[in-house]
């Protein structure tokens, strides 16, 4: 990771105590609170009010994490999904992405994982801490490298690197610590990390959560800034890792994975859903905000966080005010409406709305 990046986490060592999930949802509202970023009531009035409930129920269901792969054993497909999730961020190279590897961020990594899985590479301990980033950027198809002619002499060529190599730097870091704390731990993979666990601790979503977060450098989500006596946790990579968990195998084994606890998570908040809520009137953004967002200025880690966790906050509310008679949906859960948020900022004219970004994070 860049030593920007470290800056940006400097919180990331210490964790909340108590109810890991409890402390994203309490310090994000105390943090939005004391912030330039409001929650409107009327837009999330509004929003209830204008809700189609045949197009909620299409798209707050998660088929983007099922893949057209057959895998021979359970552990083989929970190890695929844990990883995708893992590795789920780069949404500030979205437009370099697009321009020089031709898909998204979100498609960028599920082509690694399916190219890790077909290759039969495996995806195990030994694999993610022995990666180079040579290695990360064939799999993931990330061009790193480029030939531009030299400024003075006709007929050279340099190589410089391209805008996404802190991206593919930012995989291997992950991946690298990841390596490092199951080869430590003497776990062959992800699998057996999560499978020891929820056997130990069955169907609890809240334990799952905290047992990923406190092993992985990749999954430390969480912000103290200079300004603000307490810090901020968001948590977005553990969280829905242990959602697609669920959503792939409360059936196949209930008896693990069928979480009681399943709707006390929060929103999984990247940039989409706050983009999302701010298009549709729910968040009030500050104008030099917006106009940075509009021009693909990268925003401070603060104002992102901020926007990050007005995500969090303005969802819970919307819940809230859905399972009280609000609307067309009176049994809606964060997990089910951030689903339909981020899948809705793909449909038609959604996916013109800029969305704010910030590159040097692993985050989201």
């Amino acid at each position: 990771m860049s030593s920007s990046t470290n800056e940006m986490n400097q919180f990331a060592s210490e964790f909340p105590t108590g109810n890991f999930i409890e402390a994203v949802r309490t310090s994000c509202r105390s943090f939005v609170e004391q912030s330039p970023v409001k929650i409107s009531q009327q837009g999330i009035n509004k929003f209830l009010d204008t809700l189609n409930k045949l197009q909620y129920e299409e798209l707050s269901d998660d088929v983007t994490i099922k893949m057209p792969l057959k895998f021979e054993t359970v552990n083989d497909e929970l190890n695929f999904i844990t990883v995708i999730d893992l590795l789920n961020f780069g949404s500030g190279y979205r437009v370099p992405l697009h321009e020089l590897a031709g898909r998204g961020a979100f498609d960028t990594i599920r082509f690694g994982a399916m190219s890790f899985h077909i290759g039969g590479k495996p995806m195990d301990a030994e694999t993610f801490k022995n990666s180079t980033i040579f290695e990360v950027a064939e799999i993931f198809q990330i061009p790193i490298d480029h030939e531009v002619k030299h400024d003075k002499l006709d007929f050279v060529t340099i190589t410089e690197p391209t805008a996404l190599k802190p991206f593919a730097a930012g995989l291997t870091s992950v991946l690298n610590t990841t390596g490092d704390y199951l080869q430590d731990h003497n776990y062959k993979d992800l699998a057996q990390f999560i499978m020891e666990h929820v056997k130990a601790n069955p169907q609890n979503a809240t334990s799952l959560t905290e047992h990923l977060i406190r092993a992985f450098p990749g999954l430390h989500d969480s912000y103290k800034f200079p300004d603000q006596p307490q810090p901020v946790y968001l948590y977005k990579k553990a969280q829905i890792i242990v959602y697609h968990l669920w959503y792939t195998f409360k059936e196949q084994l209930p008896e693990l994975f069928d979480f009681k606890d399943m709707d006390t998570l929060t929103v999984f908040s990247d940039n989409v859903i706050p983009t999302m809520l701010a298009h549709l009137g729910v968040i009030q953004v500050p104008e030099e905000w917006q106009q940075d967002i509009n021009n693909n200025i990268d925003l401070s880690v603060e104002q992102a966080t901020t926007l990050r966790a007005a995500g969090v906050v303005a969802c819970e509310d919307i819940v809230k005010a859905a399972q009280s008679g609000a609307g067309p949906v009176p049994r809606m859960t964060t997990g089910g409406l951030d689903v339909y948020l981020w899948r809705l900022g793909k449909v038609g004219d959604y996916r013109k709305v800029p969305r704010f970004q910030l590159r040097d994070t692993v985050m989201f």
